[in-house]
């Protein structure tokens, strides 16, 4: 599809929804209007009326030019659908092509070394020594470069990733064409007319598209004339800039010139500074090769001087004690003390510690600066090394005849040792069958404490627990009573105290004899029987609600007399400083004593020898303190609310 296809198929889709001017019939044919400027840039429509859902009919009338607007539906747009460009197919290459990497300059990685490659056993050594030096001198090379030519960690990687990964190119022969096989394939229809039928529908759409061109050729010449108009202004403003353009370049090109000077500066100054810190590096580097032979010579020099020293000292220690107390400078700093002293404590100062640290240079050169201007000219007691022999066989004598006293002693020593052995086993039995013994009575102790703890707590269980359920327990009680109250309404008074269980038979054999009596009886006089009954129940249950009713409100008129009799409630003031005494409160009035009861006062006149003028009551057992009257009057409400409680039960 060519350039101006393109454009025409753009132009079309851009106005499809513009107003179209369509022919009208008349008289048996086609015709249009005579006005030769009908479809000039006059007679354009603005495109925003054709926004609207609506579209325009054009009609022509032949008695008068002027144009008339009939309002119709718009037809439903036709969706169009651009044909694919088909762009030419693009040749595969890999990315290293065309870079300028061929086979002289690329990087066979296959014939390098590898880094990941163990060495061998026999060639680890020199392995090692040739990766350090590699490695140095690799980087020497990177230290000598300019700043922004040295690589970092990513650089690195990627430095000269075209060489790794360089692939040849196949060569591509020429594909083989139609004509190759056959040169006169396409002059067979050269030159035929293609026959094409008239149709009068597509007669009618050409003329149509001829007509949408048309119009579409007034808006163009409307947004050509709207173009023009917009680059004269343009052109204005273009001039406008072209007359301060020159100053801009000068600015410009004064401030390239001013950067590119400033650069250059730095890059120079870089350049020195990186060549006077490769020079500083080689003469550290060979002051560090110096500083290491030196302090090689040192190490080796003082490992000399420490055997010469502890040589010396031995030398000293088997020379005579007379010698030694004249020459010997060691002796004389240490007076008696060497004869207490181990032989690794005598050497200790000259011994090469392999735990520690190695000493410093400075503090080597300062023990020899000392050891030099303490000690004076050394002299030795020997001249001839035959008088050492004579010393070591006279010590070998004394070691020989320490082994014979031992071996004398050896025997003895033997025996002392078996009968410290069984002395001690005898001890060590005697112990244990005491300990077994003390284990046992304790073990035996701990047990009856164990058992004795248990009794206890089991017996306290039991009282507590199961016997006092069984006995004291409310429903326990209450079902006594129940039985009790039916026993003494249905046969009799208790007047044997019987237990519960016997009550119960008794209960159960008069149950049975009422029973055997009921079905005796006829029909309609149980009936009335029972008719009766539930009247006195009824009658019952009556009472006790009223009852009940009547201790309510006893209770409530007592609680509002207690509220009306209560002294009034005393409100606290405001809180007294610590800083001035505090006011003595009013005391609190005693409460009276409690009058004494009838039965007291009878015990008192005829059971005692009481005198109210000088005999304490508590004497004869009668308290008569409020607080005693509080505590019956609470045990007199309690017991009176139980048997409220169990009136309405019943």
């Amino acid at each position: 599809m060519t350039e101006e296809q393109k454009k025409q198929a753009d132009s079309t889709e851009e106005y499809a929804e513009c107003p179209v001017f369509e022919p009208e019939k008349n008289q048996g044919g086609l015709w249009f209007s005579e006005n030769p400027n009908l479809f000039s840039s006059g007679a354009t429509l603005s495109c925003a009326e054709s926004s609207q859902n609506k579209s325009l009919k054009v009609n022509f009338d032949t008695r008068s030019k002027k144009l008339r607007f009939d309002v119709r539906p718009k037809p439903k747009p036709h969706h169009r659908t651009k044909e694919p460009v088909k762009l030419p197919r693009i040749k595969p290459r890999y990315f290293t092509s065309g870079c300028g990497i061929n086979d002289q300059n690329q990087r066979d990685l296959l014939n390098e070394p590898s880094p990941f490659v163990y060495p061998k056993d026999q060639e680890e050594i020199a392995h090692k020594v040739m990766t350090k030096a590699w490695r140095s001198e690799l980087r020497r090379k990177e230290l000598s470069y300019k700043y922004n030519e040295r690589h970092n960690y990513k650089s690195r990687q990627q430095a000269d990733m075209l060489n790794r990964l360089y692939v040849k190119e196949p060569q591509v022969k020429s594909a083989k064409m139609v004509t190759d096989v056959d040169p006169e394939f396409f002059t067979i229809v050269e030159g035929r007319p293609i026959p094409e039928k008239l149709r009068l529908r597509k007669y009618i759409a050409t003329v149509r598209e001829v007509l949408k061109t048309k119009i579409l050729t007034g808006y163009r010449g409307d947004d050509i004339m709207l173009i023009d108009e917009s680059l004269i202004l343009e052109q204005k403003e273009i001039d406008r800039i072209r007359a301060n353009y020159q100053t801009y370049v000068n600015t410009f090109e004064e401030f390239l010139y001013k950067d590119h000077t400033a650069s250059m500066n730095l890059l120079k100054e870089s350049d020195r500074e990186a060549m006077l810190a490769q020079e500083k590096y080689e003469e550290y580097r060979k002051l560090s090769r110096e500083y290491g032979a030196l302090k090689s010579i040192l190490y080796s020099t003082e490992e000399k001087w420490r055997s010469c020293k502890l040589y010396q000292r031995f030398l000293y220690l088997v020379s005579p004690m007379a010698w030694r107390e004249e020459y010997d400078y060691y002796y004389i700093q240490e007076g008696d003390l060497t004869a207490f002293q181990e032989v690794s404590s005598i050497f200790a100062k000259y011994r090469l510690n392999v735990t520690d640290e190695t000493a410093s240079l400075e503090d080597l050169i300062t023990q020899f600066r000392n050891d030099c201007a303490q000690q004076k000219e050394p002299a030795l007691y020997f001249t001839d090394p035959n008088q050492l022999l004579d010393v070591f066989r006279f010590m070998e004598l004394q070691n020989l005849n320490s082994l014979l006293h031992s071996e004398e002693l050896a025997a003895p020593l033997e025996n002392v040792k078996e009968g410290m052995a069984r002395a001690e086993e005898l001890f060590n039995a005697e112990i244990n069958a005491l300990q077994e013994l003390i284990d046992k009575l304790a073990g035996g102790i701990s047990w009856e404490e164990e058992r004795a703890r248990y009794l206890e707590e089991l017996a306290l269980e039991l009282i507590n627990g199961q016997f006092k359920n069984l006995v004291v327990a409310e429903e326990v009680l209450n079902l006594y009573v129940f039985v009790e109250d039916v026993y003494e309404t249905r046969i009799g008074p208790n007047d044997a105290n019987l237990t519960m269980s016997e009550m119960m038979k008794m209960i159960e054999s008069k149950f049975r004899e009422e029973l055997i009596s009921l079905d005796q009886m006829p029909s309609e006089q149980v009936a009335q029987l029972e008719v009766s009954c539930y009247r006195e129940e009824a009658k019952m249950m009556k009472v006790a609600q009223q009852a009940a009713r009547q201790l309510l409100e006893f209770e409530m008129l007592y609680q509002k007399l207690q509220k009306v009799f209560s002294p009034p409630h005393r409100r606290g003031g405001r809180e007294l400083k610590w800083r001035s005494p505090p006011v003595n409160p009013p005391k609190p009035v005693p409460p009276q004593p409690r009058m004494l009861t009838e039965e007291e006062k009878e015990f008192l006149e005829f059971f005692s020898e009481y005198c109210k003028y000088t005999d304490n009551l508590e004497d004869y057992g009668i308290n008569i303190s409020p607080q005693e009257q509080e505590t019956q009057q609470q045990e007199s409400k309690q017991t009176t609310e139980k048997v409220s409680k169990l009136r309405l039960h019943d």
